[in-house]
């Protein structure tokens, strides 16, 4: 998993306190710690509701009755793909997202989020995939959506969180880079990289953070959050009440006062927002 989804070393749109969570796997995976696994299951992501959230739920697309609402949770960590042990990842529950809109008994979906963040790769997946929608999208914030999470609700025609203690924000970017040569070191093992002569700038960026001049990488970032954060303002155009220095600094805000400027669009039930679209 810690190979797959770029962990250690690739570019993340996530919430600290959230990431923090998942340091105690990464720690057993490095130390050659055994974990048991159960056998991969595909996660349960997607229901269609016929009515009301009171009404019988389907599973299956093409089982779907006229006037059906569809609702994708994303929970957990954002990963482009399918966890081993965890959630469905964004290319996944992006090609369900499009087979909803060539249902023509689906009118309208619902993203339902509960995540800090994840894989800024993972929420362009998704991103892209919502911003194709030719039915309305509603996001709707299931007390969290922060970081890659928002990213990802940015994009939809209406954004409702579920109560006034919902979090959202910590819009922003950053990078962890491991240096694993102690490890090895103790392990007794002694790497030697030897790169190409025309390979002058090959992997510069991370050898330069591991002797402790980050700023090449950090100008990595900054490519990366630029994207974002204009992401953002395009998604939200006409909405946003501040600017990025408000917004765009990684804050995270309790939904009321994102309410005020312009992150979201209402505080209501989920019931209340399936209803919305009758």
């Amino acid at each position: 998993m810690i190979f797959l989804h770029k962990i250690l070393n690739g570019v993340w749109m996530i919430n600290p306190d959230f990431a923090d969570n998942y340091l105690p796997y990464i720690t057993a995976s490095l130390r050659g710690q055994r974990m048991t696994i159960p056998s991969r299951q595909p996660e349960s992501f997607f229901t269609i509701y016929n009515g009301s959230e009171s009404d019988r739920s389907i599973r299956n697309i093409k089982d779907a009755p006229e006037g059906s609402i569809a609702v994708i949770n994303i929970a957990g960590a954002i990963t482009k793909h399918d966890q081993e042990c965890g959630p469905d990842g964004m290319v996944s529950k992006s090609s369900v997202l499009r087979s909803c809109y060539e249902s023509q008994n689906i009118k309208g979906v619902i993203i339902k989020v509960d995540s800090g963040g994840g894989e800024g790769k993972a929420m362009r997946q998704m991103a892209q995939a919502i911003s194709e929608r030719n039915k309305p999208v509603i996001g709707f914030v299931d007390d969290f959506a922060c970081s890659a999470a928002y990213g990802i609700l940015s994009g939809c025609d209406y954004i409702v969180a579920n109560s006034e203690f919902a979090e959202v924000g910590s819009i922003g970017t950053y990078m962890t880079v491991t240096d694993y040569s102690k490890f090895w070191e103790n392990e007794g093992i002694k790497l030697i990289d030897v790169y190409a002569t025309a390979s002058s700038d090959k992997n510069s960026e991370y050898l330069q953070a591991i002797k402790g001049n980050v700023e090449p990488l950090r100008k990595v970032a900054d490519t990366f959050n630029e994207g974002f954060l204009s992401m953002i303002e395009k998604n939200r155009e006409g909405k946003l009440t501040s600017g990025r220095d408000v917004w765009g600094t990684g804050k995270v805000f309790f939904s009321k006062d994102a309410l005020k400027i312009g992150l979201i669009d209402e505080i209501n039930t989920f019931t209340n927002t399936l209803k919305s679209f009758v």
